[in-house]
């Protein structure tokens, strides 16, 4: 098996970036039980892709597999996310679980610090995963940030990828779970 190529993604390749982390989020608990519909859930993770990619490629601080298998956005600390920007797909959210959605997102808010790197989207093609595509890509961007001195979070939305995390120095600093809602694990990982 070949050792997976990081490089730094520009605007140019926004739509294969954005391809791969809709086919890498497509099965993920957590937004699926955000957009259980599947046309609801490509139509609105797409204004998502659109939105949380803006600080990223204005950053220049999106890596990716250079056959873009897999791809990574993050946004430098002290960056605020204009959460309104998501509103249109508030409607897409079945009406009896929408309070527990804002909800469960106000709380991530609570442990997501403004002097991190934020890690809001990495993933893999499912058809590509297991190769290492998504250790090499967390260990691109977390090169940067121990360069710099930096700390960095995220949020785990499974067990499985909070393991991944882990073995990259990142802890589970909470838990957030309501009602019906799969759990979802805010992690730091300190300067290193």
């Amino acid at each position: 098996m070949n050792t997976p190529k990081i490089i730094q993604a520009s605007i140019v390749d926004l739509h294969k970036v954005k391809g791969v982390l809709t086919l890498g989020f497509a099965s993920d608990a957590l937004l699926r039980w955000v957009f259980p519909d599947a046309s609801s859930y490509l139509k609105s993770f797409a204004i998502w892709m659109e939105e949380f990619s803006k600080i990223s490629f204005e950053n220049n601080i999106v890596y990716s597999e250079e056959n873009f298998y897999g791809s990574a956005l993050w946004h430098p600390p002290g960056v605020e996310f204009d959460n309104s920007a998501l509103e249109p797909t508030f409607d897409s959210i079945p009406l009896d679980r929408i309070e527990v959605v804002i909800k469960f997102f106000e709380e991530f808010e609570k442990y997501h610090p403004e002097d991190a790197w934020y890690l809001p989207f990495i993933a893999v093609d499912p058809a590509q995963q297991r190769k290492g595509i998504g250790s090499f890509l967390l260990k691109e961007a977390l090169k940067m940030i121990d360069e710099r001195g930096d700390r960095a979070y995220l949020e785990a939305s499974n067990e499985q990828n909070k393991a991944l995390y882990e073995r990259h120095g990142f802890v589970e600093i909470g838990r957030v779970q309501f009602e019906d809602s799969p759990p979802a694990f805010p992690m730091i990982r300190e300067a290193q």
